[in-house]
């Protein structure tokens, strides 16, 4: 069996409402392989065991909020050293100084979103992308890549789906179990 899907998420302390939109995207993703996702510690968080590091992840994910706060330098500069594919988002807002110099210098594609709702429909699409991209390396089967593929064709204005608000939790490091595993 294949192994789950690294997926690192460096983020600014501002975004927790933007996490849980990157956990319940991740677990509607329809594959099998499942995920194992690493989140930036928020400030006055205990910092567990990590999952896994930058330069383990498959995957790099950067929320730029109102500032690029530590230890947010230390894990974008692990995933240039080790190469890692990046998606960068960055939310429409007055940016700290620190943020700014990041945005200018960083030379990364940034897409940018609003609301925490605005972020659902852009990054599902660029992860459904990305996993196509690699789904030998992923092991993904047909039906998976028919999956994947019916998201991109959802039109980038569609409203989001309706989600359930007593659903919560999928802003946290942790293993989302694949389909076939549940």
């Amino acid at each position: 069996m294949a192994r789950p899907v690294r997926l690192f998420v460096s983020s600014s302390p501002d975004l927790g409402a933007e996490r849980e939109i990157v956990g319940q995207v991740l677990a509607g993703l329809p594959i099998s392989v499942g995920w194992e996702v690493q989140y930036t510690p928020l400030p006055g968080e205990v910092r567990r065991a990590a999952i896994l590091s930058v330069a383990e992840c498959d995957l790099f994910l950067t929320l730029l909020g109102q500032d690029f706060a530590a230890p947010m330098g230390a894990e974008w500069a692990d995933a240039l050293r080790h190469g890692r594919s990046v998606l960068a988002y960055r939310k429409v807002t007055l940016h700290s100084p620190s943020a700014l110099m990041h945005l200018r210098d960083s030379k990364a594609a940034w897409q940018d979103f609003d609301t925490p709702e605005k972020l659902r429909v852009p990054l599902t699409r660029q992860l459904a992308q990305m996993l196509l991209d690699r789904g030998e390396y992923f092991g993904l089967h047909l039906p998976e890549v028919e999956g994947l593929l019916e998201l991109l064709k959802v039109k980038e204005d569609a409203g989001p789906g309706v989600e359930d608000p007593s659903r919560t939790g999928a802003g946290r490091g942790g293993v989302i179990l694949g389909r076939g595993n549940i």
